[in-house]
């Protein structure tokens, strides 16, 4: 049937063609940028000489994360701004409704400037979507948690109950006062891989232990990274409804895309068939 086109209405076909996919990638850019959502649960500061932030995240959308960015400023109560940086949250690979802890050194500030800190502004700047998963199969047991020399430790031991290897494990501690504010992070990082069916013990304090910092710990969690990735199947476990799932609302748009472009070549042949038979 193209073959029996004029010039005109091929030109007017492609146009068309342009136009409904233009739209099936702007819903399809649209979708993903609407379901990556992060938000920041709660966040506190200290004074060791430096100026720490530490906090925790929730990705709140839709889609796994590959990692996520966070810019902090702190102002003074007149708009001048303290002190800034930029860090990233304890997670990649970042699940849909996983918490994450993060921890920024803002470097050193005198006492007179302290004093005047008042606002934190603490926002994304980056968290794209990924379709990785990391390696689920580690299974944390922990033996004690509690206070030792004036720091607060959680021990026990990771085991790796899949058929991978894990690599590059590391388990984050995020620490929460009876407010459940964070107030302190702390990291592990397992030196060697953990091969199949295998543990290893683990030891987790936070960073810049002081009895000051200890005393306001009442409550903690635990996060397990690894480098180990697997891909996202559509079989995988998802924690997303069918309602929310992305991959078929893409796929009804894609379907909408190339019927509507069909319907438009066999409009465009039909209206040059009959005006070829009226003339």
């Amino acid at each position: 049937m193209l073959l029996g086109m004029n010039r005109s209405s091929v030109i007017a076909v492609a146009v068309c063609a342009v136009v409904v996919f233009s739209l099936v990638l702007s819903h399809y850019d649209f979708t993903h940028a609407a379901n990556t959502s992060v938000t920041v649960l709660s966040y506190s500061s200290y004074y060791t000489g430096n100026f720490i932030i530490v906090g925790e995240v929730q990705n709140t959308g839709s889609h796994a994360l590959e990692s996520v960015s966070l810019n902090i400023v702190v102002s003074a109560s007149d708009g001048t701004q303290i002190a800034a940086g930029t860090t990233n949250a304890g997670a990649n690979e970042f699940l849909p409704q996983q918490k994450a802890p993060f921890y920024i050194d803002l470097g050193k500030i005198n006492s007179d400037t302290l004093s005047k800190v008042s606002t934190f502004n603490i926002s994304v700047s980056n968290a794209p979507p990924t379709n990785y998963n990391q390696y689920q199969d580690l299974s944390l047991n922990v033996d004690f948690n509690g206070i030792v020399n004036d720091v607060y430790v959680v021990s026990g031991s990771i085991t790796n109950t899949g058929n991978q290897t894990a690599n590059n494990i590391k388990i984050y501690g995020t620490y929460y006062n009876s407010a459940g504010v964070v107030v302190a992070v702390g990291l592990f990082v397992l030196k060697d891989p953990l091969t199949p069916k295998t543990s290893a013990s683990f030891t987790v304090d936070e960073f810049d232990a002081s009895p000051h910092l200890v005393n306001k710990i009442s409550n903690y969690a635990l996060l397990v990274q690894t480098s180990t990735q697997i891909f996202a199947t559509p079989s995988a476990p998802s924690t997303t409804s069918p309602s929310d799932s992305p991959q078929s609302s893409d796929i009804s748009w894609l379907i909408f895309g190339v019927v509507g472009v069909v319907a438009i070549v066999f409009g465009v042949g039909l209206l040059v068939y009959f005006r070829k038979r009226k003339h």
